[in-house]
This record gives structure tokens, sequence and C-alpha cells, in this order.
């Protein structure tokens, strides 16, 4: 039978797949054993899904229950209470048939009469909405009042609540805060400016109130211990590809894996991957992710590509060459640094701008300034 490909991309990963983030994981778990909130930030794509799924692997181990709730999305009040309803629903069976039997409470009842089905008027249903939401906040206290067990709880996305309505942040603060032994709360968000905006703002109710926690990018010793412990046990050999692949992947997990999954697809079988197997996976990823890329780069406005292109080079924001050659003033380019910080394309890292995703990074020096010609290095 033919090996499969062990490196997955498109996709959160099982605990097992996860590559380090040992530290994240046990600080995590420990904040939440003692009570604490946490406010997890990472860029897209960088694990964080694939990090709370192995967090509720170690809550459940630790004797907690856990539930995981996935904002991504959500546009009013009413998609709320439905993706709490659904995080509920993966709970372990005796904590979700609790959990249900207080959800089915929480539903509006339809009123039948001679008239037929009765439709409620908008304040009333806006009044059962607002009631059902508080359930099922506070469902942590009824699981804890039944179980005796504290109730973790991951919000993922926790920033879509803004497009939801101004006050409904409010509403989650004004419940958790009363929940106490019965619960403790990681709020994760990839997108910086508006966590920033939830967490880091006076007027806001979640103002200063999570421990921070921010994913880093990973370190290449630990990719190269991943990598190669999964070529090897399908056969194959990462070899000195592996240089390559660090310099280009700059610790970034899924592009990392990415890059690895089309390079083992070009390794022969019982073989070790060379430089034109490489060149072959190059070529493979920049044809699959063009569309992407460009509708990235698309979405920038001309001051955010001029300063994303001069951090993609390697030159300061500020410096002489990057004003001189994209007609920059020094205020104009710092409003587009931090646009392009609020929305996630660039991230400071040891005192130093860098672009977070690698491949849009390479593929703006090569097919914007260099015309491709220096892809396949």
């Amino acid at each position: 039978m033919a090996q499969l490909n062990p490196f997955v991309f498109n996709r959160p990963v099982p605990a097992d797949d996860l590559i380090d983030r040992d530290e994240e994981s046990e600080q995590m778990l420990r904040l939440a054993e003692g009570g604490h909130a946490v406010r997890l930030s990472a860029p897209r794509r960088y694990g964080k899904t694939s990090l709370l799924r192995r967090l509720g692997t170690e809550a459940d181990k630790a004797g907690m229950n856990y539930v995981e709730v996935d904002f991504y999305g959500v546009l009013s009040r009413l998609d709320v209470a439905g993706q709490l309803e659904d995080g509920y629903a993966k709970l372990r069976p005796g904590p979700q048939r609790i959990a249900r039997a207080v959800i089915q409470t929480l539903r509006p009842a339809v009123s039948v009469g001679a008239g037929g089905v009765r439709v409620e008027s908008r304040p009333h249903l806006d009044e059962q909405l607002g009631r059902r939401l508080i359930g099922l906040l506070d469902l942590p206290v009824r699981l804890y009042e039944r179980t005796g067990k504290r109730t973790l709880v991951a919000f993922d996305e926790f920033q879509a609540l803004l497009a939801v309505d101004p006050g409904i942040d409010g509403l989650f603060r004004g419940r958790i805060q009363r929940h106490g032994d019965a619960a403790s709360y990681v709020f994760a968000g990839s997108h910086p400016g508006l966590m920033a905006q939830l967490f880091g703002a006076h007027e806001r109710p979640f103002f200063g109130q999570a421990r921070s926690l921010r994913l880093d990018p990973l370190r290449d010793a630990d990719i190269v211990e991943h990598l190669g412990e999964r070529f090897a046990a399908t056969g194959r050999e990462v070899g000195a590809a592996i240089e390559p692949l660090l310099d280009l992947a700059a610790g970034h997990p899924q592009r990392a894996m990415l890059l690895a999954h089309h390079l083992w697809e070009r390794t022969p079988d019982r073989g070790v991957a060379k430089a034109e197997h490489w060149q072959a996976a190059l070529r493979a990823t920049f044809a699959e992710q063009d569309d992407a890329l460009r509708a990235t780069w698309d979405s920038l406005e001309v001051k955010e590509r001029a300063v994303f292109t001069a951090l993609a080079m390697g030159q300061p924001v500020f410096g002489a060459w990057t004003l001189e050659r994209f007609n920059l003033s020094k205020g104009g380019a710092q409003h587009a640094r931090a646009a392009l910080a609020h929305a996630g394309h660039i991230q400071r890292l040891n005192d130093k701008w860098r672009p977070v995703d690698p491949l849009l990074a390479r593929w703006v020096v090569d097919f914007q300034h260099n015309g491709g010609e220096d892809l396949l290095r």
C-alpha cells in the first residue's frame, strides 16, 4: 500500500502532531487550574487552534471539563448562541447530557393556538435571545454544580465578537466575572489589532482581564526533529533540503508543513531529498498558493505594499532607501506599518518588524521586483 503523506497543512492537527509548544501548553494549563484567564494571540495559521485542541486533551487528563467555541464568522447574537451550543455539544457524554438538558430549557418555545403558530414580537424575541445567551454563558456554573469540576472554556477567534454589536463583550464579561471556581477561560484570536482593541483599550470590559500569551515562530531545531522523524518513518530522508526549507519557512508552522508536504511528494520512496526535489517542491508550492498570495497582495493599499516590500527585502521602514524608493514620508510609512501590524501581516520580533507570511515575502521580492528569477534558489 502506498505511503500517505505525513504532513498536514490545511487543517488543525491532532495533539500528537503539534510541533513543540510544550511550554505554552503547560503554562495555559497551570493558569487554568488556578482559575486565571489567558489571552492567546497568534498570527493566522500559526497553530493556535491545534494548540487549543492539545490544551483540551491535557485539561481532560487534569480532571476538567473542556469546551471549545469557535466564533469565526459570527454576525449576530443568534450566531453567537449557536456557536456556544455547538461547543457544549462536544463535551464528554456525562457533562454533555447535563449541558444538553440546560440548553433545551433555554430555547424559545413555539406557541400554537387556534390561529396557528404565534409569531412573537421583535422586542420579545430579543429578550428571549438575551436570556438564552446568559444561560449559555452560565453553563459552566451548572456543570460545576452537578459534576464538581471546573470547566475550561476556550473561545477561539474571540475578536469576531466585535462584528456582532458594540456591547456583547460587556455581556460576556458581566457573566464570566461571576463564575469563580466553576470556570477558567482562554480567549484566543488571530487578528492582533482587534484582540488589542478588546483587551488593550481602557474603555472595553475586558481591559486587563487576562494574562497575555503570544505564539512565536517555531525553533529550527524543533522543525528539523519533526520533519526528520516523519520522513524517516515513511521511508524517505529529508537530507540537505532541510536547509533551504528552514530558511524559507522562517519558523512559520503552517508554511513549514506546506513546504514539507510538497518536498515529501517529490522525494523518491526510500530516497533522499535533493536540490532538484526542493526546486520542484518550490514550484508546486508557489503554483498552488499563487491565487491566495495575489489576493492578499491586492487587498493592501499602495503604501502598505511599499512598506511590506521593504521589510521583505530586509530594509528598515524609515531608512533612506525605503523612503526614496517608494516615495514615502515618514508619517506615511508609519501609518502603513501600523495598518499592516493591525491586520496581522507583519509582527515585531526581537525589536524588529518582519513579515508574518514568509511565502508572501518571498513572492513579493521575487515576482514583484526580480521577475521571478530568484524563485528556485
